[in-house]
């Protein structure tokens, strides 16, 4: 499983970097956000596109934790 870094403007993956090293163990992904507005994610995923649905999925999750269920962007 590769790991990728996903940098995030306004909450929209701008960039997807393929990491040399693995940097998480036991989960799929870790993220670091600021009152909802995402700043990266570390991802596992077998290749660019999977992380890049894993990082969209992860909007979808912050949002719904910060602004709740019925925010639309």
């Amino acid at each position: 499983m590769n790991t990728y870094k996903v940098i995030f403007a306004k909450n929209m993956p701008i960039t997807c970097e393929l990491l040399p090293h693995h940097i998480i163990s036991g989960k799929e992904y870790y993220y670091e956000q600021n009152k909802g507005h995402l700043i990266y994610a570390i991802i596992k995923a077998p290749n660019e596109d999977t992380a890049l649905i894993t990082a969209n999925n992860i909007v979808h999750e912050v949002t719904a934790k910060v602004f709740g269920q019925d925010y639309t962007a």
